[in-house]
């Protein structure tokens, strides 16, 4: 049975770098300046964002929990093996892949256009227009939930509840800084080193469950 320290700390560490990426803030940052909202309406949309994209993961990495324990329960050592390789393996991959990707979108133009959908939407439709594309799984917290197979629900519960606090207090404290006129310095580095530090971060939680696993 490995150390699940580590592992919570890989929850932890995966949702700050996920949710620090200027794609999940910077563009929201610019709309909120666009259309004139409050620090408070900013900060609403965010948690709003946040919060649905935390649970939607977290709801996804317990229904992998749950299929694990329902149909391979014997199986727990082979699986805890498995999910490390694939993550080393997956996680270098995902790594080089995106350091090696294009420079990131242009979020002013990507919030110009988040906020014409929102006006022809209409006001009642506004934050299904605009919170739309956040509201999708985190993928790159999967692997810490196939690990929770074999440790059990306790290490699930614990992971969902690192994860979304770290993912929620990061996006807060982003919005909130860039509200204050720091969102220009804050996206400076591009998103994909963001999601290639999660790749390593899933890396390294591989070898760490190869070697102690």
């Amino acid at each position: 049975m490995t150390d699940v320290l580590p592992l919570l700390s890989a929850a932890a560490l995966v949702g700050v770098l996920h949710m620090s990426a200027p794609d999940h803030w910077v563009t929201l940052c610019i709309l909120g300046q666009r259309a004139s909202w409050s620090r408070a309406r900013l900060l609403g949309f965010g948690l709003a964002a946040g919060g649905g994209h935390v649970m939607l993961s977290v709801a996804l990495g317990f229904a992998i929990v749950a299929a694990g324990l329902v149909f391979s329960p014997e199986l727990s050592g082979g699986i805890t093996i498995a999910t490390g390789l694939v993550m080393l393996v997956v996680g270098v991959g995902y790594g080089v892949k995106r350091i090696s990707a294009r420079d990131p979108p242009d979020y002013d133009k990507e919030a110009d256009q988040e906020l014409a959908r929102a006006k022809s939407a209409g006001r009642g439709l506004t934050y299904f227009v605009v919170l739309g594309g956040a509201l999708s799984p985190d993928l790159s917290i999967l692997p810490v939930f196939l690990l929770a197979v074999p440790a059990g629900l306790g290490f699930a519960a614990d992971a969902a509840l690192v994860f979304a606090l770290a993912s929620i207090l990061t996006l807060s404290a982003l919005l909130l800084f860039g509200s204050a006129g720091f969102a220009k310095v804050l996206s400076r580095a591009p998103a994909k080193y963001n999601d290639a530090l999660v790749g390593f971060v899933i890396a390294a939680v591989g070898a760490y469950v190869l070697a102690f696993g």
